[in-house]
C-alpha cells in the first residue's frame, strides 16, 4: 500500500526519555524518567514497497534494519492488532540512551513505537481514542516500572490489578539530583533476571517492603532519607556477580553515606543526592574509576512527547507538544 493519491506524506517526530527502574527496593514497580532522550521519527515512504530503518547514535553499528528492530516490529504489531492499514514506512532514530545498561532502552523503544504509532494512525484518519499506551507497553515489556515513567515522566509506582496495569504518578522532590556511573560493559536483562531466586526469606521481604514504602516519602518529600530508602533486599545482592565493579561502587558510596543503587537490571549505577557527587563517585570507584563514565542526568517530568520537528543533538524541550496517552 502507498500513500493515498493526492495526500502529502505524513511525518511524526517524538522524544523518548531514558528511565531508571527499581530505585533500590522498588523491584519491578518503581521507576523514574531521566533527561536523556532518543529522537525518533516515522514517515510514509511513498517511493518504496518495504519499510526502511535509519539509525544514528547508540546501536547504529549493531541494531537490525528490518522488522526485528524493536521499534519497527512493535509498530507493525501495534498497527495489525488495532486493525490499522498503514503502508511502507521510514523509521529514523537518533539514539542517545545507552543500551544494555539498565536505563530502559527497551522500554523506550516500545514507548517510541506506541507513541509514534498512535499519532501516525490518528493523522491517517484512524480512531485511536481507545488506545491505552500504558497497558499495551507494559504488556509488551512484561512489567510497568520503565514504561510508566517513560510515558508519563517523573516517578511512577505501578501494580497489576486483576490483570490490568495501574499506576500512581509522583512528583520527585525538586532538590534531588541524579548522577549516573555508566560502565564500559553491558548486561542482558534476561541474564540479570535469571540470577534472582524464585523465593526470598520472609524477613528480607519485610525489610524490603519497609524500604519501598520509605522510598515514596524520601523521593517526594524528604530527600535526607534517600540513603535508607534506596536499600534493596530482593535483587542487587543476588546479581552482584554479574556486575562486580558496579556492585562494589554502590557499596562504597553507601558506606560514605551517599544513596546509590543499580539502575534497573544494571550494570549502570544511579546516585541520588542534593549536591554534585561526581568527586565522591570518582573517589569511591578507586581502581575501577577508568571503568565508568560519570554523567549527570536531569529528572524528566513530562515523559514521551510528540515534537514539532526534528530535534537538535541536545534536546531542550522547547518544541514539545501535548501527548494523548
Amino acid at each position: 500500500m502507498t500513500v493515498e493519491q493526492g495526500r502529502m506524506p505524513i511525518t511524526v517526530h517524538a522524544e523518548i526519555p531514558a528511565t531508571t527502574a527499581n530505585l533500590g527496593p522498588g523491584f519491578d514497580c518503581m521507576g523514574l524518567a531521566l533527561g536523556i532522550y532518543d529522537s525518533v521519527s516515522l514517515s510514509d515512504r511513498p517511493d518504496g514497497d518495504t519499510d526502511a530503518v535509519e539509525i544514528t547514535g547508540a546501536g547504529a553499528d549493531t541494531l537490525p534494519r528490518d522488522r526485528t528492530h524493536l521499534v519497527l516490529g512493535t509498530l507493525r504489531d501495534f498497527f495489525e492488532a488495532q486493525g490499522f492499514e498503514i503502508g511502507p514506512l521510514v523509521l529514523r532514530s537518533h539514539n542517545r540512551i545507552p543500551q544494555g545498561q539498565g536505563l530502559g532502552s527497551s522500554a523506550s523503544a516500545i514507548t517510541a513505537a506506541l507513541v509514534l504509532g498512535k499519532e501516525f494512525a490518528r493523522r491517517h484518519g484512524h480512531d485511536v481514542s481507545d488506545v491505552d499506551l500504558f497497558q499495551i507497553g507494559s504488556d509488551i515489556d512484561g512489567h510497568p516500572d520503565n514504561v510508566g515513567p517513560c510515558i508519563f515522566g517523573g516517578m511512577t509506582v505501578s501494580w497489576d490489578e486483576g490483570g490490568c496495569w495501574e499506576r500512581a504518578h509522583l512528583v520527585p522532590h525538586p532538590s534531588i539530583r541524579a548522577t549516573l556511573a555508566i560502565p564500559h560493559a553491558v548486561l542482558s536483562t534476561k541474564v540479570a533476571r535469571g540470577l534472582i531466586p524464585d523465593v526470598v526469606p520472609h524477613h528480607d521481604a519485610v525489610r524490603n517492603s519497609a524500604r519501598a514504602a520509605l522510598a515514596i516519602h524520601a523521593f517526594t518529600t524528604e530527600p535526607a532519607l534517600l540513603l535508607p530508602a534506596t536499600r534493596d533486599f530482593l535483587h542487587q545482592d543476588y546479581r552482584a556477580s554479574a556486575y562486580p565493579q558496579s556492585y562494589r561502587l554502590v557499596q562504597r558510596l553507601r558506606e560514605r553515606g551517599i544513596a546509590a543503587a543499580i539502575s534497573g537490571a544494571g550494570p549502570a549505577v544511579i546516585v541520588f543526592t542534593t549536591d554534585d557527587p561526581s568527586e565522591a563517585i570518582t573517589d569511591a570507584a578507586a581502581d575501577d574509576r577508568e571503568f565508568f563514565d560519570i554523567t549527570a542526568a536531569a529528572i524528566d517530568t513530562t515523559g514521551a512527547q510528540i515534537v514539532a520537528k526534528e530535534t537538535s543533538d541536545t534536546p531542550n524541550g522547547n518544541n514539545r507538544a501535548p501527548l494523548e496517552r
